[in-house]
């Protein structure tokens, strides 16, 4: 873990000796970082994209099966099985890349250069975000790129803890950590947006059940 720390911070100098400033290199590193872990997302973000699009059969099930669990579970699995849908295939590339991003933390906290580095309203990156800006954009990118893959109204309240949670967590953190974190949300706003946006076929399988409800209430 120290050795993927000690070259993570030879790249992020590397950046800065190009650009000169260290607020904007964390910005590079961070997409470097984000594009090196990019096919992790990608299979993770196409289990989301299917599991989405089965959600609305999933609900019919649920209600449909409420009071027989086994039978419930026995219909799940049949309805995955037809779908191709691996709802644990998602989980391994969650996984790996904490391998790199437990090590990235550590560095950007104990950055010795951060001490005398200065980016737009920071005097230090070193130091805690003073005016709240980092914190208040984490918690902001977080919501919404939990909100955009979230399956049902009941996981709102739990977004928005988890939003309220990384405000609370980015107000101890230095700066440099804060630039690295919204850098990164908003990196993953933009790539579940593109993967995740509804398919012309599911588009029409929508319109289909849209137009069949339609009809049965007339």
């Amino acid at each position: 873990m120290a050795a993927i720390g000690m070259y993570l911070g030879q790249l992020l100098k590397f950046i800065y000796d190009f650009v000169g400033n260290y607020g904007v290199a964390i910005i590079i590193f961070t997409i470097l970082i984000r594009i090196v872990l990019l096919p992790f997302y990608v299979q993770q973000m196409g289990t989301m994209k299917k599991m989405k699009e089965i959600n609305p059969l999933v609900e019919d099930l649920k209600k449909k099966y409420a009071k027989d669990p086994q039978k419930l579970n026995e219909e799940m699995m049949k309805l995955y099985k037809e779908k191709n849908v691996n709802p644990m295939s998602g989980c391994l590339p969650m996984l790996l890349p904490l391998i790199i991003l437990w090590p990235l933390f550590a560095m950007l906290r104990n950055y010795p250069a951060f001490s005398t580095a200065s980016f737009l309203w920071l005097k230090s990156l070193a130091e805690k975000d003073p005016y709240f800006i980092l914190p208040i954009l984490s918690g902001v990118t977080t919501y919404i790129s939990s909100a955009m893959i979230q399956t049902d109204n009941s996981q709102k309240s739990m977004n928005l803890i988890m939003s309220a949670f990384m405000i609370w967590i980015t107000v101890s953190l230095p700066a440099g950590v804060g630039i690295y974190w919204v850098t990164s949300n908003i990196f993953q706003i933009a790539q579940q947006y593109f993967f995740l946006r509804p398919t012309e076929s599911m588009k029409g399988e929508s319109s289909n059940e849209g137009n069949n409800k339609n009809r049965k209430n007339r």
